[in-house]
């Protein structure tokens, strides 16, 4: 759902010609989806709204209020019927947002969180036969979206999620702003050999960052595991972690 706001709110400012130099479409997506439930009245939200830190509206020469009371109608006509105020990640991230509470809050720990809650709730989400080794489609979108909602989720506000950020010719999967330092995330179906390295190593060098995170999302057939996957890549820019999670494991009853 947030990325259809976020799309929603970036194309509407297209169309009026408009610049978000701040990704003010991006905060007010995090902003209506996690908020809009919980406001009884309009009015309530438009004051949250109006604490929205961006340059959006003095560099448009835009008259807020009233831009915002226009956006708020148009976002509740097409999405208020459709906000649950229910985690949807498939079991929720209460429990996992009390674990990480309780620790260091840094992307390495939000991710091996992630993988844990994967494993455990949500490989069926990938398959249309897992015993056939059919995947639904577009099986890399299901993992964007389950990474998105669970790091929204367990973040609690204390972070933003970007989907799809412009990095020179490409588009970096996700980006993850903890403390106001930017973490890049790109994420691969690993089918046969392993994919994605050099992808990220770009987005690295392009964004002037030395990390970067790979997660593979391992769906290949038990017999054909012959790569050895490994936790960490050198680069010249830096290093990229390797997260594999398994969405293809050995039933108990053949183990």
């Amino acid at each position: 759902m947030i990325f259809s706001i976020q799309r929603y709110v970036e194309d509407y400012a297209a169309k009026r010609n408009l610049n978000d130099t701040d990704q003010y479409a991006v905060k007010l997506a995090n902003l209506y989806d996690g908020e809009r439930a919980k406001c009884d009245s309009g009015d309530e939200f438009l004051r949250k709204m109006h604490r929205i830190r961006t340059s959006f509206f003095v560099g448009n020469g835009l008259d807020r209020s009233r831009f915002e009371n226009q956006l708020l109608s148009r976002l509740d006509r097409k999405f208020k019927k459709k906000i649950n105020p229910i985690d949807v990640f498939p079991g929720g991230v209460k429990a996992s947002r009390a674990k990480l509470a309780r620790k260091t809050r840094s992307i390495g720990n939000v991710l091996a969180q992630f993988k844990s809650d994967v494993e455990a709730r949500a490989v069926d989400a990938f398959w249309q036969s897992r015993m056939k080794l059919k995947l639904m489609p577009k099986p890399e979108t299901i993992g964007q979206a389950l990474i998105a909602l669970f790091i929204k989720g367990v973040l609690d506000g204390k972070g933003l999620v970007f989907r799809e950020v412009g990095s020179g010719i490409g588009f970096v999967d996700i980006v993850v702003f903890l403390s106001a330092t930017p973490h890049l995330i790109e994420l691969k179906m690993l089918k046969g050999k392993m994919t994605g390295a050099s992808q990220l190593q770009d987005y690295m060098r392009q964004e002037n960052r030395n990390t970067g995170w790979l997660v593979l999302f391992d769906a290949r057939a038990h017999k054909s595991r012959k790569e050895t996957i490994p936790s960490r890549i050198s680069v010249p820019e830096g290093t990229i972690s390797v997260l594999v999670v398994e969405i293809n494991p050995v039933p108990p009853s053949r183990k």
